[in-house]
């Protein structure tokens, strides 16, 4: 057992929002800054709307029970702004696998960053990821876990006092487009 920090990015101001992405990490001293600099990394395939704020508070987590134990506070960061002004379909962009060797309730831990919505220039004729964004995307997640190599975890709430946290090792971006529909149905 050990404790988690929650930290959590909204994302606000295009069609559909607001969304939220969670993360999970052992240590908070560098976590907050290290998303602010995956999210700049990634800015360039963002629509012009999106705005995406990390928070510098947040919630401790005991990785078995899920139970809060406590609160955490860090510095402020300035919120990441999309660049790209074209069109773009609101629910579509790609996603980030978040991989690690953690095994729970049998079967390989692993986590999922949505990056919903995506500028049109992401997208390849065919509707897969095309050629550039998808290695950037790709760049950016492998500088992100190699920044938190010993801290940015996936966390499995498992049920009763069973859950886990795993370190992330590795990550993958699919070559198709990400469909989020859950805070649009």
């Amino acid at each position: 057992m050990s404790d988690i920090y929650r930290v959590r990015s909204a994302w606000t101001g295009f069609i559909g929002a607001p969304g939220v992405t969670t993360m999970y990490f052992l240590d908070v001293a560098t976590a907050v800054a290290a998303i602010h600099t995956f999210w700049t990394d990634i800015h360039t395939y963002l629509q012009d709307d999106t705005h995406i704020q990390v928070e510098n508070a947040g919630d401790i987590i005991d990785d078995a029970t899920g139970e809060l134990t406590g609160a955490w506070t860090a510095e402020a960061v300035t919120e990441v702004t999309g660049t790209i002004s074209d069109a773009y379909a609101a629910p579509v962009g790609a996603v980030v696998n978040w991989l690690t060797d953690t095994i729970a309730d049998g079967r390989r831990l692993r986590g999922k960053t949505f990056l919903v919505p995506m500028a049109n220039r992401t997208f390849a004729a065919d509707g897969t990821l095309a050629t550039d964004p998808r290695a950037m995307l790709v760049t950016a997640g492998n500088a992100f876990i190699e920044a938190q190599s010993t801290s940015f975890v996936v966390w499995h709430r498992g049920s009763g006092s069973d859950g886990s946290a795993g370190l992330v090792t590795s990550c993958t971006v699919p070559d198709r487009a990400a469909v989020l529909r859950s805070r649009r149905d």
